[in-house]
């Protein structure tokens, strides 16, 4: 998986693998499209060189400065694992030694590959998602009404996740690439290009009004495979109420883990759980809602030099609250300390609950010359938008990431007696992106309401409060 990371040279390598026989013999399902002829007016490589040309052409989208195409290229540094794209791609066509469905087929076929690999979980669905729909974009985009609110819906449903609407643009622009040179005109860049930033928008501003319906295909596969000591009506009270993206965010297990920390929770009780995730850590934190909860947690994460990547906050109507967390350890503060863990989480507990208060731990961290230093870099941006959701104000934020910053920002919503009802964290390299649904006494914020708060947001931001 290392050796498929997109990076110069990665395409001269395959290449002179597949000519002296090797690729082959590490994968036979590859071996089977070897000079492959496509017999149509528009492919004009045969099925290896094809496939082969679409690792180029992301090769070579890492500095592209073409204008129809620039504009793609930073979608490459927003992907978490950018080599589960390149797998993908050197099985998305494997299905064409036969005449049928080749999607199907490939889909078959990579499930082998992905067997030996042994890899397994969330990125063994991404690769197969890949294929299983790698033209379904290009179809959406060149052969609907993109302008059609239904089909950008429609296209958000499929995709799920920012990740792999990024993962299947990207997909989708070095596929056609490689048909042949003048296949991607800039006509259908701009055309591809358009429906990535409305299905973008749709899953950051539209996701929180489109709710978990009994009759949900994720919903009806959780109760069909669910653990004996989950229960089916455990499974409907706890997902009553939470949009439809928490099925597409979090696998199977992770929602049955949920599930066991939110069981009895009393008014006064946090439950935790925290747990490695490779080179992240996982946490979650389920109790019932209080205020200035998602600030709390995000400071205490920030007080032992946590970098916040993702988040995601969920309530249903029970005011049960569901946070999730991944974040990265900068300082090494796990590996260092023995009971790290049991120290994240008692102090957890204890600011959650109310027992402490974690302005004092974190004032020293958010006065750092570095942080003021990174976060300086990208001037904030704020911006609120009452139209984009039914039932939320969407509040956009867009600044350096540094320390403390989702603790500031947070605690400044709190301030203004808001509800932070869901939130979409995202962290690119030194830039965050952070959009926040909220409500203020279960309604949306009156414009005088939103010029008050955008202001606030600002001036924090700016460090002049």
């Amino acid at each position: 998986m290392r050796f498929l990371k997109p990076r110069p040279g990665l395409y001269a390598r395959l290449s002179q693998m597949h000519d002296c026989g090797l690729l082959g013999r590490v994968f036979p399902e590859f071996q089977a499209i070897s000079w492959r002829v496509v017999r149509d007016f528009y492919h004009k490589y045969t099925v290896d060189e094809h496939t082969l040309l679409t690792i180029r052409n992301l090769e070579r989208l890492t500095t592209t400065d073409a204008p129809h195409r620039v504009r793609f290229r930073s979608l490459i540094g927003d992907l978490q694992e950018p080599e589960l794209l390149v797998l993908a791609l050197l099985f998305h066509d494997v299905g064409k030694w036969r005449d049928d469905d080749h999607a199907l087929e490939s889909v078959r076929m990579a499930e082998q590959v992905l067997d030996r690999l042994q890899v397994t979980g969330e990125r063994r669905e991404v690769v197969l998602f890949l294929i299983r729909h790698h033209l379904r974009m290009s179809l959406a985009a060149f052969r609907r009404d993109t302008e059609d609110p239904e089909i950008v819906k429609q296209f958000a449903a499929l995709v799920g996740t920012e990740e792999r609407l990024k993962l299947l643009c990207l997909m989708t622009v070095v596929d056609i690439e490689a048909v042949s040179p003048d296949t991607l005109t800039p006509w259908k860049a701009e055309l591809l290009w358009r429906l990535y930033v409305d299905t973008y928008n749709h899953l950051t501003q539209r996701y929180g009004d489109e709710l978990i319906e009994r009759n949900e295909a994720g919903l009806t596969e959780l109760q069909a495979n669910r653990p004996a000591d989950v229960s089916a009506t455990e499974i409907t009270k706890f997902l009553e109420g939470l949009p439809q993206r928490y099925l597409h965010v979090f696998p199977r297990e992770t929602i049955y883990r949920h599930i066991r920390l939110a069981r009895d929770i009393k008014p006064d009780e946090v439950h935790l759980s925290l747990e490695p995730k490779g080179a992240t850590w996982a946490l979650a934190v389920a109790t019932l809602d209080k205020p200035f909860l998602f600030s709390n947690i995000c400071g205490v994460l920030s007080s032992f030099g946590m970098n916040i990547l993702r988040g995601h906050a969920f309530t249903n109507p029970n005011g049960l609250v569901l946070d999730a967390f991944e974040f990265t350890d900068e300082e090494r503060f796990f590996e260092l300390n023995r009971d790290a863990q049991d120290q994240v989480l008692r102090v957890m507990q204890d600011v959650v609950s109310g027992r402490a208060d974690v302005t004092a731990r974190l004032r020293g961290r958010e006065q750092s010359i570095l942080q003021v230093r990174s976060s300086l870099r990208f001037p904030p941006v704020v911006h609120t938008d009452n139209k984009a959701s039914g039932l939320y104000t969407i509040l956009d934020i867009v600044t350096g990431n540094a320390l403390g910053l989702l603790y500031r920002i947070s605690r400044v919503i709190s301030q203004h007696g808001c509800d932070v009802d869901l939130v979409l964290i995202a962290t690119e390299g030194e830039k965050a992106i952070d959009v926040f649904h909220i409500t203020k006494a279960g309604s949306k914020l009156t414009e005088a309401e939103q010029i008050a708060l955008t202001s606030d947001l600002q001036r924090t931001l700016e460090g002049t409060v």
